[in-house]
């Protein structure tokens, strides 16, 4: 397949990328033209003014447009990427790996190098002191802990890298600079994004400037997001801290907290805090946590405290590892059999590519769509739920409507720019899954079930309600949306339990009400003695106090903004302490959960 130079250009690139928070901040529009620089207050990048009112670069064609990571994504999709990076033919894309360990520094690495440094910094120096690198673009970082990238020229250099950052600086801005300084074996250590960039950088067939065969080692760092610098001083400014203050910032990956080091003493600030206020918006579509594009892979994930966990993707990375190793710079061991399928997951070793069998529209704005799997058909359990990827765009987790044999019915309701990229599917075309994630309902110990269903909730608890009549429980249904086109799935519903109360709130079919206003007759007359409900958050509420009132147990299907899926990143906590993920901990809660969290009842999307 030929593929040419795009006739785009800055503005292009600013009216389609910058001004619509694509933008990596990756550098790579950059690496290659003078006349772009970048605003570190807004941490987008700039042009000089020679591009400002047309294409003025190589005929239109914009080194700018062509080389940003977040265009030409159907031109140059991941899996084009990945077959350029790793050449060969595979059935799984993002997953890649020679080996998976656990490593830190030995002692004889540690009279050489820093404290406050890592097994990263050892493989660099290694690299360097053996010449297979002469030179390697790392990220400092200001007075006020903003990270700016540097060209490490020697050993001593390396250091100014060593540390945690929690932003991000245009690190492959420096690559054609590292080039010109005739540099020829150039090593690029960056998060999952900006590897990704440099590879679509080094391999463009369209240009050539040598990063192909110049840059020689790419190390990339475990990531679940990185945060705008202004908005993460704000927030650290709520918990009355000056960034200039800060000596050191960490992660507390088993409580989801950043803990923040100012004069030997140390606060604490919810990692689901900082989503909400300070994420990069970019980062909440990115499917890569692992740098899967990277030579070799690093970071805490899966190893004990004081160990980093490595991921040998490529023979060079494997070179370089196995030379640290030999040399007494690296200690390694295994990863515990769990923490190693944990990383699989995350790196997306686990993602099944399958092909969209059917699609049924209920509305223009919601849809199902079928698919094949037999893997994810029998392990799941009502309750639980899948993430769909669309590769280069997002990626989504959905509940499962549906199960029959090894097909698989997700219904999708159009709200954001992922889930419009994936109503213009159609029937053969590819999705990626994964799961099954969460835990499920439990009603053994129940007779009498209410289940109770508000808008796009009713399609996730049809497939419970299937398994609770071959469970021969006594169920009764309430579903309610604002209006009939709304109400999906009410006939399949009634065929299973023809009692099935309906409300709209139009009135336009069963009663005019909500959904919550009929259910506390359904449990006088019923003596229901357990409330399953999903649907939106006010909705529940209102249940959970219903039941309350009645002193009847309660489970709810609970959502929020989620990255991982596993249980790592933080993103989705809620609680007290904001340490309960509900990706891994949920999505399902019972009552004694529900009444702890403050933040029950408030949730959009």
């Amino acid at each position: 397949m030929y593929i040419g130079k795009t006739q785009k250009g800055w503005k292009e690139l600013y009216e389609e990328i910058i001004q619509t928070g694509k933008c990596i901040y990756c550098g790579a529009c950059g690496a290659f033209c003078a006349s772009i620089q970048f605003d570190k207050e807004k941490e987008i990048p700039i042009e000089d003014g020679s591009c400002k009112d047309m294409n003025t670069c190589r005929d239109g064609f914009g080194l700018c447009y062509n080389l940003c990571p977040k265009t030409e994504v159907e031109k140059i999709p991941l899996s084009l990427l990945d077959k350029w990076v790793f050449g060969k033919e595979h059935d799984k894309i993002l997953g890649h790996y020679i080996e998976i360990v656990s490593v830190k520094l030995t002692n004889k690495a540690r009279k050489k190098i820093p404290a406050e440094a890592g097994p990263l910094t050892g493989l660099l120096w290694v690299a360097m002191e053996n010449g297979l690198i002469d030179a390697s673009i790392i990220t400092d970082k200001d007075e006020n802990f903003r990270p700016f990238p540097i060209i490490a020229r020697n050993q001593q250099d390396l250091f100014k890298g060593a540390g945690y950052k929690p932003s991000q600086g245009p690190t492959l801005s420096l690559v054609g600079d590292a080039i010109n300084k005739e540099y020829t074996d150039i090593a690029v250590v960056g998060t999952p994004c900006q590897i990704q960039a440099l590879r679509k950088l080094q391999n463009h067939p369209a240009f050539d400037y040598e990063a192909y065969d110049l840059v020689t080692l790419a190390i990339g760092t475990f990531c679940f997001g990185t945060y705008y610098n202004q908005l993460l001083k704000t927030a650290f400014e709520e918990f009355n801290i000056n960034l200039s203050e800060v000596d050191k910032i960490d992660t507390d990956k088993d409580n989801f907290k950043m803990k923040v080091s100012i004069d030997s003493k140390i606060k604490e600030i919810p990692l689901n805090y900082l989503y909400d206020k300070a994420i990069r918006a970019a980062c909440f579509s990115c499917s890569d946590y692992t740098a899967s594009f990277a030579d070799i892979s690093i970071g805490e994930l899966g190893s004990e405290d004081g160990w980093n966990t490595i991921i040998v993707r490529t023979e060079r990375g494997k070179e370089v590892f196995e030379l640290a190793v030999e040399q007494g710079f690296l200690e390694t061991k295994p990863l515990e059999h769990e923490k190693e399928e944990l990383i699989l997951d995350i790196t997306r070793n686990k993602t099944d590519i399958v092909k969209i069998k059917s699609i049924t529209e209920h509305t223009p704005d919601i849809k199902s769509f079928i698919v094949r799997n037999p893997r994810i058909a029998k392990a799941y359990k009502p309750g639980m739920f899948v993430v769909l990827w669309l590769p280069d765009i997002d990626f989504l987790p959905m509940s499962i409507s549906s199960i029959n044999g090894n097909l698989i019915e997700i219904t999708v309701q159009k709200i954001g720019e992922g889930t419009s990229k994936l109503f213009e599917l159609r029937e053969g075309d590819s999705i990626g899954i994964r799961g099954p994630f969460g835990n499920s309902f439990n009603y053994e110990n129940a007779n009498n079930i209410l289940v109770v269903g508000g808008g796009m909730g009713v399609a996730a608890l049809t497939t419970l309600i299937e398994a609770l009549r071959l469970n021969k429980k006594n169920v009764f249904v309430a579903i309610g949306a604002k209006d009939e086109p709304s109400l999906i799935f009410a006939d399949r519903l009634i065929d299973i339990i023809p009692n099935t109360m309906c409300t709209t709130e139009d009135g336009s079919v069963g009663k005019k009400c909500v959904v919550t206003e009929p259910i506390e007759d359904i449990i006088e007359k019923e003596n229901i003695d357990l409330i399953i409900t999903c649907g939106p958050e006010i909705m529940m509420k209102h249940v959970l106090k219903i039941a309350e009132s009645k002193n009847i147990e309660i489970q709810a299907s609970l959502e929020r903004k989620m990255k991982c899926g596993v249980g790592l990143c933080g993103s989705c906590c809620i609680g007290e302490n904001n340490d309960i993920s509900v990706c891994k901990d949920g999505p399902i809660f019972n009552s004694t959960q529900l009444k702890t969290f403050t933040q029950f009842g408030t949730y959009k999307k």
